[in-house]
């Protein structure tokens, strides 16, 4: 149940009608970032959030590539989502 209202209202935030890729940037990395502390204090929860990490990543490809911002691998592009928060770099 929880795991179904973690991916629902991920997906609902980050739909492509209201997200610009440095907002899906954002909650990328929010993710990424809340997921490696789950791993430690909650493993089932770290669990329910890889799989909205997959699906946000796919999102954030996506929107990196009509961007025409290119990247060689899935890696690639979850650097290029941190650098942008962190520069706070607007793109797109």
């Amino acid at each position: 149940m929880a795991k179904m209202k973690l991916y629902n209202a991920a997906n609902a935030y980050c739909s492509r009608r209201r997200m610009n890729l440095q907002g899906i940037a954002r909650v990328y990395t929010t993710i990424v970032e809340i997921e490696e502390r789950a791993r430690v204090e909650s493993p089932s929860l770290s669990e329910d959030l890889s799989i909205v990490r997959a699906d946000l990543h796919a999102l954030l490809m996506e929107a990196l590539r009509e961007a025409g911002i290119s990247f060689t691998d899935r890696g690639h592009a979850a650097r290029i989502a941190f650098d942008m928060t962190r520069a706070k770099t607007r793109i797109a």
